[in-house]
């Protein structure tokens, strides 16, 4: 694993602790302690590993991910990244403008500064909270913090236990809390675009937030938006990109990803590799192979095997922090190979949250045989209420709550005088609940994980978090997210033979209007579950990008495996039914669809610190 850790008010038990951040045994890790604190830093490169760095001032200070430049009210200068490490470029920066240098960092990091003669130390996090950093106060002992919540139980100070509450909502909510608030008792996460002091005496936390995303839509016509996006991706892309260096593409069959190619200008095409993730060379996997030829981009197909689920069973809850379902790790199987071959990760991560209205409620309808269609037509965004309704689902068979996990949601959602607070992170109006929300990613589980799983291997990143681009975001008129599909504009504008390459979910180029992509996605389901020539070799397998999880689960025996094997913790865990396990399981098998309720159950059950909640009864 990589990140960082550390000890306030003390300086035993770092050591458990940054083990918990240890992952492929390739890492450098380094301590740093005195009286006060113990701070551990564990890096997947060797020259990142020299930390702390201390300023002109006497104070220390590290940094864990990514920083691509600074801008304030003279402009926007990009790092050199090839001149500058990114914790030396922050010292520099530090010197010249002190704390307040964080608020014009462009990147997705955490870091710390920690004056030894005011015996304060400080967390600070890109605007996002891209890298998700935990503490939580032992009983009669210090303040412990990491950015693997598993790790923080392994401090000989800390007795972890689950709150029930945020337990019920993490059920109940698609396997996600939110805002700062996690399912582990009094264990919560430092705010995003915040500077979080931290007495080392007294261990008093004093939170000061520098950036709020705030709706401020502009009168300007869709055109301008395009040309604004298409310029600041190009830019945030290239200025990332460093000449000889090799990078790994996560390529799909759809258009977000895409961009990363139609984006890159030829000269570095040559140093990037292509991949995608698939049980056999279904449509998608060829679509992605088409796209990546017609860009000139090395291409490879990575082959999931049959078991390749049953062992992300087994490894990737070790690296959950409560955000999403263990199999959305969905390269962590991968990544010894692609850490070999390349030196960074980029993704087409946030697309769906940034720029294609993921968050926002639409109308559906019933189409016969052809299933449900959700109309890119708006439902109103005006109440807490239905930002409560769009988020809860049903609860599993299996869960006995002490709380109703709607009225948790409920209570945690509430109007202020400043604004809705939303489990601690405040927002302006119930409209930009809807539109600001999933700008935190611990809201959108599958992409985070996906990335954490990638940054424990080697650097990885995603254009579309780029503060240029958030703040472009900001100012688009909602009504553009849902008539128009601008990364497919800005492909069409960057590169025409990437637009042609059809979509993989429905054999049409990108010109063709929604509604023709809507009927052409349908008809090929229908064809793919009822004539022969179509069907994938497997059951479990499909033609999209992920296997067919439901029939996965049917049939194959390591669900029912894992629920036998976890027996005891799950009749020790209060909040968990036994024979409601089992009948979840049962109906899964006789045609019901629970195989979200199963997997974010398993994954709940093998991670380190349910364990320790379960072996310390």
């Amino acid at each position: 694993m990589a990140g960082l850790c550390g000890v306030v008010g003390g300086n035993r038990g770092i050591e458990a602790v940054a083990t918990g951040l240890e992952w492929t045994g390739e890492e450098s890790t380094t301590i740093y302690r005195d009286d006060s604190i113990a701070v551990a830093g564990s890096f997947t490169a060797e020259e990142a590993a020299a930390q702390p760095v201390q300023a002109s001032d006497g104070t220390f200070i590290w940094i864990w991910g990514s920083v691509f430049g600074f801008g304030d009210r003279t402009g926007y200068q990009p790092r050199d990244q090839g001149a500058e490490r990114a914790v030396t470029y922050c010292s520099r920066l530090y010197d010249e403008h002190g704390t307040a240098f964080v608020a014009g960092l462009n990147g997705d990091f955490v870091g710390l500064l920690y004056d030894p003669d005011d015996r304060t130390l400080s967390v600070f996090t890109d605007r996002l909270g891209l890298r998700d950093t935990y503490y939580v106060q032992a009983t009669d002992g210090p303040l412990v913090f990491s950015t693997a919540i598993q790790s923080l139980s392994r401090h000989p100070d800390v007795e972890p236990s689950f709150d029930d509450r945020y337990v019920a909502e993490y059920f109940s909510c698609h396997f996600r809390t939110f805002g700062l608030k996690t399912p582990l008792e009094g264990t919560y996460l430092f705010p995003p675009g915040s500077v979080t002091a931290v007495n080392t005496a007294s261990l008093e936390v004093d939170s000061r937030q520098y950036w709020s995303p705030e709706r401020r839509p502009l009168d300007r016509p869709f055109s301008y938006f395009l040309d604004e996006f298409s310029t600041r991706f190009e830019n945030a892309l290239t200025e990332r990109l460093q000449a000889g260096k090799e990078y790994g593409v996560l390529l799909s069959g759809g258009s977000d990803s895409r961009l990363l190619l139609a984006a890159t200008g030829p000269d570095l095409r040559e140093n990037l590799t292509a991949y995608h993730c698939a049980g056999w060379t279904s449509r998608e996997a060829r679509t992605a192979e088409q796209a990546a030829g017609t860009a000139g981009v090395d291409f490879e197909l990575l082959r999931r095997p049959a078991d390749y689920h049953e062992r992300a069973l087994t490894r990737n809850p070790k690296l959950s922090n409560f955000v999403g379902t263990f199999e959305q790790a969905h390269t962590e199987g991968f990544m010894p190979e692609i850490r070999d071959e390349v030196d960074a990760m980029v993704t087409a991560s946030f697309a769906d949250s940034n720029f294609k209205a993921f968050s926002f409620p639409r109308y559906s309808f019933e189409v016969g045989s052809f299933g449900t269609v959700r109309l890119p037509i708006l439902k109103s965004m005006n109440s807490i209420d239905r930002y409560v309704d769009f988020w809860l689902s049903d609860q599993p068979a299996y869960l006995q709550p002490a709380v109703d996990p709607e009225a948790v949601l409920r209570s945690e959602i509430r109007a202020t005088e400043s604004g809705i607070d939303h489990h601690g992170v405040t927002y302006g109006s119930p409209e930009e609940l809807f539109t600001c929300g999933m700008l935190t990613p611990r809201t959108n589980g599958s992409v985070l994980f996906m990335l954490q799983s990638l940054r424990h291997h080697l650097p990885a990143w995603s254009p579309f978090v780029d503060n240029r681009l958030v703040d472009l975001y900001l100012s688009m008129p909602t009504r553009f997210f849902v008539r128009r599909n601008i990364v497919v504009r800005a492909i069409e504008r960057l590169d025409r033979g990437l637009a042609d390459v059809p979509y993989a979910n429905s054999g049409l180029p990108m010109r063709y209007p929604l509604p023709a992509h809507i009927l052409a996605q349908h008809g090929l389901e229908f064809a793919d579950e009822h004539l022969p020539i179509t069907q994938p070799p497997e059951p479990h397998l499909s033609h999209g990008p992920w296997p067919d999880i439901p029939e996965l689960i049917r049939t194959q025996s390591f669900v029912e495996t894992a629920i036998e094997d976890h027996e005891q913790a799950i009749r020790k865990l209060p909040f968990l039914d036994w024979d409601g396990v089992r009948e979840c399981y049962r109906e899964h098998l006789e045609g019901e669809n629970n195989a979200k309720a199963l997997y974010g159950l398993l994954g709940l059950l093998e991670m380190p610190v349910t364990q320790r909640i379960v072996n310390a009864d």
